[in-house]
């Protein structure tokens, strides 16, 4: 007997209703009226579009019984129908920019059902970037891959960009994709508590000196690791009667020429202030140091090899030729393809051993030379630790300027500062006009205001007192729909850690998808889960330099803490674990006491539209030897591809010979003065970048 004729018959339809008389009549028996109503009108012929309408007339008529929580009501949407949720991201850096994005442009069919918005503290966007303007600031990572991802600039005036340069393209390409669409300046977020029985968080925003509470049900902290002044701890620092700068918050308005200058530090920042204050008419320059540092470049050895005569400049302008082939996409690809490559491949070099131990000698011959040879120089500042154990800097001029007559170097404890100098443990007292403190950023990833979770009782910052605990960097146990752009142990120390942000962001919006989509209140990662992956993560550091023996900011200033800033792991790894949701390590909350409510009235939205190929995975036949997993259609938007905000398939492994030699890449232009740089570009994309520690201000 067919369907059509069961559904027909008259006895059949007496069975049934004997059997719904057997219990009190419910909200599902009019959807089940429902739905034999819309098999009756599709068995007569009838579009799935005149069905729709039938069925959205009755399922009106249902009323709110429709949507009540009881678990065996049926949903009047279709499946997978995603719900309007708000998005709060705090920050307009790279990693803010980067989510909107994904929001208004990557992922078009969450454009509709999210409602994103940003708070900057700040007033312009660019993150770090805006904040560092001191002079000499310069990204240490390649410009073509300093970039973001969907809009890549064709025409770098140099290989390193400059800091203004950076901020220039941020805001050019925040107009040009319209971020700043719902971005509010001059914000900033001075709390957030999570409302269990509401499943939203509660965001306090300051502004113009008055706040006020908004809203959302998933939190994401773009603001990065480098957030916070990190003033060193002197007696008398306060009292000093001269100039006091920091390198986050340059003064502009002083003139520096002239005037006797202390700068405090010799990491990323202060080996670029250094030599650019040596520069100028009339100064002396002091460094004051707690150690050494790594000062190594391979695009110095670029420059040697291709002629230091005519082409010194370790960090070469790109010829009018580069820029015009780079408008090329793929061309422009290419090239870029060729810098992450190398970089990715170097990441070996990271590894404790032979390998790590031979880069040290080469830059420690590098360094010596840089320094002349000079025996209490080279004493001081050549580190005998492991090479990248801290951040690696190329430092361009920096070991250079020791050899100078008006820049002094001291290695000795500052003691106390007076009104007007410096005095050391060695017993030395030096006159200084400015005191410029290049010591960087609080990189402890500790919030600068509450952030309230689960537990009522304490916030994250007091969780992290000891040290940061966090689920592959980006969500944290007890702290529902809270993610993290570069939170603890991302991946920050290979290529560009932009790529890392991308790929955060892709995860991020995956997790909002399913949320959206499939009908959830709430997720966070499981506290067992959380820390079996940092207890492994610290067994792969064992083996990595990054917990060698030096004090570094990767393990918050000690020389035996574990390693809370990077990732345990190289770059193919952490691509490959981001790229798919890993739903069994998280807590997951449904808004409805049945969590397959999804499922809707059993159809998805677009088996409705006209031009929906309702056969889209029938196979072609193949034999053995072929690939039979191709289908003759692909699936349509909404089909089950897109089911659990899956938006793409996971990357295949890419297989690295970390023994093999690196490539080189070639730009192609025929001039002379083009060949020397060219050539010189070419060997750069061996340098710092996978045998050194990524920038921290990005």
């Amino acid at each position: 007997m067919s369907f059509r004729r069961l559904a027909n018959d008259a006895t059949a339809e007496s069975a049934i209703g004997s059997f719904t008389h057997l219990r009190p009549a419910t909200p599902f028996d009019d959807e089940v009226q429902t739905i034999n109503r819309a098999m009756t009108l599709l068995l007569d012929g009838s579009s799935p579009h005149e069905v729709l309408l039938e069925r959205s007339s009755a399922s009106a008529a249902a009323g709110d019984a429709a949507q009540s929580n009881n678990a065996f009501s049926l949903s009047r949407e279709h499946a997978y129908t995603p719900r309007r949720m708000r998005v709060i991201t705090i920050g307009a850096g790279f990693s803010g920019l980067l989510m909107a994005h994904k929001f208004q442009h990557r992922f078009p069919e969450l454009r509709d059902a999210v409602q994103h918005t940003i708070f900057e503290a700040l007033p312009d966007v660019g993150g770090t970037w805006l904040v560092n303007q001191y002079p000499g600031l310069r990204c240490d990572v390649p410009a073509h891959i300093y970039a973001f991802p969907f809009d890549p600039k064709p025409d770098w005036d140099r290989v390193y960009a400059t800091g203004e340069d950076i901020r220039g393209y941020i805001m050019a390409t925040v107009r040009k994709w319209g971020l700043d669409e719902n971005l509010h300046l001059n914000s900033r977020v001075v709390a957030a508590r999570w409302l269990e029985q509401d499943g939203q968080w509660r965001v306090t925003v300051s502004h113009g000196g008055v706040e006020r509470d908004e809203y959302c049900e998933v939190l994401i902290s773009g603001q990065g690791v480098l957030r916070g002044q990190n003033w060193p701890s002197i007696p008398g620092l306060a009292d000093f009667g001269g100039h006091l700068v920091h390198s986050a918050s340059w003064d502009l308005e002083i003139d520096y020429s002239g005037k006797r200058i202390a700068v405090i530090g010799n990491g990323a920042s202060g080996v670029q202030i250094v030599p650019e204050m040596a520069r100028l008419p009339g100064t002396t320059v002091t460094n004051f140091i707690r150690g050494p540092t790594w000062v190594y470049s391979r695009a110095l050895e670029a420059a040697e090899a291709a002629a230091p005569a005519t082409c010194p400049d370790p960090n070469p302008k790109y010829t009018p030729e580069d820029k015009i082939r780079f408008r090329d996409p793929r061309a422009h690809a290419e090239y870029r393809k060729g810098l992450v490559a190398k970089a990715n491949k170097a990441f070996c070099a990271m590894r404790k051993g032979e390998m790590n131990i031979a880069a040290a000698n080469v830059a420690t011959a590098q360094m010596a030379a840089r320094l002349g040879h000079d025996k209490r120089l080279c004493d001081i500042l050549i580190p005998k630790w492991e090479l990248g154990c801290k951040r690696v800097v190329p430092g361009f001029g920096y070991l250079e300027s020791f050899r100078e007559s008006n820049v002094h170097l001291s290695n000795s404890a500052i003691v106390k500062i007076t009104k007007n100098a410096i005095y050391t443990a060695d017993g030395q007292v030096y006159d200084v006009d400015i005191i410029i403190c290049a010591t960087g950023f609080d990189t402890s990833h500790l919030p600068r205001y509450p952030i309230i979770g689960q537990d009522q009782t304490t916030d994250l910052a007091s969780d992290w007192k000891n040290s940061p605990y966090n689920y592959m960097s980006v969500a944290v146990p007890k702290y529902p729909n809270f993610f993290m752009q570069m939170g603890p142990r991302c991946l920050g120390g290979q290529g560009s850690l932009i790529q890392c942000l991308d790929w955060t962001g892709d995860y991020i919006a995956r997790w909002v998808a399913k949320m959206a989509s499939e009908n959830i209140k709430y997720v966070a990662p499981r506290d067992d889960k959380t820390r079996d992956f940092m207890r492994y993560g610290d067994s792969i550091h064992s083996g990595l330099v990054w917990s060698g023996g030096c004090a570094s900011s990767y393990k918050r200033g000690t020389v035996d803490g574990p390693v809370t800033v990077l990732f345990g792991g190289g770059i193919q790894l952490f691509c490959r674990l981001i790229s798919e949701i890993r739903a069994e390590d998280f807590d997951i909350v449904y808004r409805s006491p049945n969590p397959w409510r999804f499922m809707g009235d059993g159809f998805l939205d677009w088996e409705f539209k006209e031009d929906s190929d309702l056969a889209w995975y029938v196979e072609v036949a193949s034999g053995p030897e072929e690939d039979s997993s191709r289908r003759e259609g692909e699936p349509p938007e909404g089909a089950p591809e897109f089911v659990g905000g899956s938006f793409s398939t996971e990357p295949a492994p890419v297989p690295i010979n970390c023994q093999s030699s690196l490539e080189t890449a070639t730009n192609g232009s025929n001039s002379a003065e083009s060949l020397c740089q060219n050539k010189l570009r070419s060997q750069i994309v061996d340098w710092d970048h996978g045998e050194t520690a990524i920038s921290l201000l990005t």
